[in-house]
């Protein structure tokens, strides 16, 4: 039973970490970077929730209604956060040495954990929804009815970014983009304007689920290492540009985070997950899906 309650946490969590990965995945396969300030869309995402609940109720509190009220509002404005963080500094070292690119995207994930610290503190903040119960029992299993929602808020976002990418003419674009950007501006598809919504997209979905973030865990500005870390190991488990593989890859890492962490320790979970990454790299380097979001 111990080990179900677990894996139960384990894929609740994992949705959260699926989704976040679905945004890194998207941004290498498609614009070709490793974005090291992927992890900061999520904290920005968590404090616009909180503060615009702040704002509304004075205190971060309220019902499950009006914390999902502010899930929209910190996806918009981190889209926007992401178009312009592409246009303004990461369209200048696309197509260059990829030291480079890693160098831009760390200074970007350092400067918007100083100013974060500068604006609010390190002091760690949370979102408290009420509820008349806040748990529900399965089979003997315990589910905390918050941690459900984020489950289900994580699984939404990444179904519409799938639907978005295979249905409108945008996420064609962007498909094309990955395959081949020099024929895709040949019929016409502006490319710098498709990364750049490619990166908006990816730092919408970052924020929405670091709203969701915010209510389960506590918050505070140099949280984002640990979720771009844990993307790059969801993203190479599952292969590059893949949504399903990092999907599947994210509630992986999640159950196996869980268990290593109830049964041995917590302070194992990174390395129990790092030493996995090499294995699969080593029995399957494209990973478990390999296929990138232009397929």
């Amino acid at each position: 039973m111990a080990a179900t309650q677990f894996v139960v946490n384990g894929l609740l969590v994992g949705a959260l970490f699926a989704a976040v990965a679905v945004g890194f995945a998207l941004i290498w396969g498609v614009v070709d970077i490793i974005n090291l300030a992927h992890g900061e869309m999520v904290m920005l995402g968590g404090y616009t929730s909180y503060w615009v609940l702040s704002l509304v109720t004075g205190n971060a509190e309220g019902s499950p209604l009006l914390f999902l009220a502010t899930v929209p509002v910190a996806i918009g404005v981190l889209f926007v956060v992401g178009y312009a963080l592409q246009r303004t500094l990461v369209s200048r070292v696309i197509g260059t040495d990829i030291f480079l690119t890693l160098l831009v995207t760390f200074g970007a994930s350092i400067a918007i954990q100083q100013l974060a610290l500068q604006a609010w503190s390190a002091n760690p903040r949370s979102i408290r929804v009420a509820f008349a119960d806040p748990s529900l029992t399965v089979a003997g299993v315990v589910v905390p009815k918050m941690k459900l929602v984020a489950f289900v808020g994580a699984l939404v976002l990444t179904a519409l970014l799938f639907v978005f990418l295979k249905q409108t003419r945008t996420g064609r674009a962007i498909r094309a983009v990955a395959q081949n950007p020099e024929a895709a501006a040949l019929v016409g598809i502006d490319v710098e304007h498709t990364r750049a919504m490619t990166f908006g997209l990816s730092s919408a979905i970052a924020g929405g689920v670091g709203s969701f973030i915010a209510v389960i865990l506590n918050i505070q500005p140099q949280m984002g290492l640990i979720y771009t870390l844990k993307s790059f190991v969801i993203v190479v488990f599952g292969g590059v540009g893949s949504i399903p593989g990092a999907l599947v890859g994210g509630l992986l890492l999640g159950s196996v985070e869980e268990l290593v962490a109830g049964f041995v320790s917590s302070q194992w979970t990174l390395a129990v997950s790092f030493s996995l990454l090499i294995v699969l790299l080593v029995v399957k380097p494209k990973g478990l899906f390999g296929e990138g979001v232009n397929e």
